[in-house]
């Protein structure tokens, strides 16, 4: 037996059924309007808030497209394509532009108008370093490959001469020098008058400050420091006196600036390193003259960018001989132009600036070194 609905059911009924229909429309049209913008909300997010995010579409379709550097971003599209921004001071080399169209002038180096890297050398921690002699191995490889001179190597294990024996273990310094043990009254001052070194540089290599106080049996390293010739001669009296060898030759004046741009990492001492020359920025390609006249001893042209050991760190590299009894070396070439036993003339091209050996920009590493391995400080 049915019994007949009441009129407060049937109204009962026809608003449960309207809720219903009502929610699900809805749940319909707000999924519809809404996921597009909150893809990644929650349920609740996206009926909350696809309002929000019709308002927030048409407030950035509203705005201009220029970002904060005052550039127009409207053809950067969606955000996931942005170019990360790049680090100036690591430039990628294969961007810089090439000087290959700067040349000279009537034997003038004329100035680049190319974009100019920078590099800078990184040198030594400071350690003392062992190393076993292997076959085939030369002194001046190994002074290369440690970027010392073979003077520092001889000083350092006694050697009184360039043979090397396979096993032999040579003691290798953290920089082209000597080894100091401090004795007692002894002084910065006067360690850097016997091994004619600049006591600044002791100082900032060995991480001292002005009032420090050095301690009998301190090991001080002495960037660029030399041990000095003693020769003997005969005197009529039969009398033997050392004469001391410590000729300097004239620098200033003598050299000319062997490329275009700024100094852009000076010659001097760090702690704990040492920079044996002068960095001079300049592009790929650029101009490398001879800073003075000589005959080219020393040539390197097979090294590749990225090839942070080649060539003893130094690259593809030219060194020249000086009748003033100095050597010039120019490090990090892209091009090398010329061959052992040529004579070159001041502000002769000879090669061109590249990034080649341990190098993190183009740019030119000049160097002065003396007959007895000591470089100088170069002076234009």
């Amino acid at each position: 037996m049915h019994t007949k609905p009441t009129p407060d059911s049937q109204i009962s009924l026809f608003f449960k059924s309207y809720t219903i229909k009502a929610c699900s429309i809805f749940i319909l049209v707000s999924f519809l309007v809404g996921a597009p913008s909150q893809a990644n909300a929650g349920f609740f997010d996206f009926l909350t808030g696809a309002t929000d995010a019709k308002t927030a579409n048409a407030d950035d379709n509203n705005t201009d497209n220029t970002n904060d550097f005052g550039t127009d971003d409207s053809s950067l599209g969606n955000s996931q394509n942005l170019h990360l921004l790049e680090s100036s001071m690591n430039p990628d080399v294969k961007n810089v532009n090439d000087c290959t169209n700067v040349d000279m002038d009537d034997g003038a180096l004329v100035p680049s108008t190319c974009d100019m890297g920078i590099g800078l050398e990184n040198s030594s921690n400071g350690e003392m370093r062992v190393y076993e002699v292997q076959a085939g191995d030369t002194l001046s490889e190994v002074a290369m490959q440690f970027d010392v001179s073979m003077n520092t190597i001889k000083w350092e294990n006694n050697l009184s001469s360039n043979t090397l024996k396979v096993g032999q273990k040579l003691n290798i310094l953290p920089t082209t020098g000597v080894k100091h043990i401090v004795k007692k009254g002894d002084t910065i001052e006067k360690i850097a008058a016997k091994y004619d070194a600049d006591a600044e540089d002791i100082k900032v290599f060995n991480g001292l400050s002005g009032n420090s106080s050095l301690k009998q049996g301190d090991i001080l390293y002495v960037p660029n420091g030399v041990i000095k010739a003693v020769v003997v001669v005969e005197k009529p009296s039969s009398i033997k006196r050392p004469i001391v060898d410590n000729s300097t030759p004239v620098v200033s004046g003598y050299y000319m600036k062997p490329t275009v741009g700024p100094i852009t990492s000076p010659y001097g001492s760090r702690r704990r390193a040492f920079h044996y020359g002068v960095d001079i920025g300049a592009a790929r390609g650029t101009p490398v003259a001879a800073a003075a006249d000589g005959v080219v001893i020393e040539t390197l042209d097979s090294c590749r960018e990225g090839r942070s050991s080649c060539g003893g760190r130094y690259g593809n590299y030219i060194v020249i001989a000086h009748n003033n009894g100095t050597t010039t070396r120019y490090a990090h070439l892209s091009r090398v132009m010329i061959g052992v036993g040529e004579q070159v003339a001041q502000g002769q091209r000879i090669g061109s600036t590249g990034n080649t050996g341990h190098s993190t920009g183009p740019h030119l590493h000049f160097q002065i070194e003396k007959s007895n391995g000591k470089t100088i400080r170069p002076v234009f």
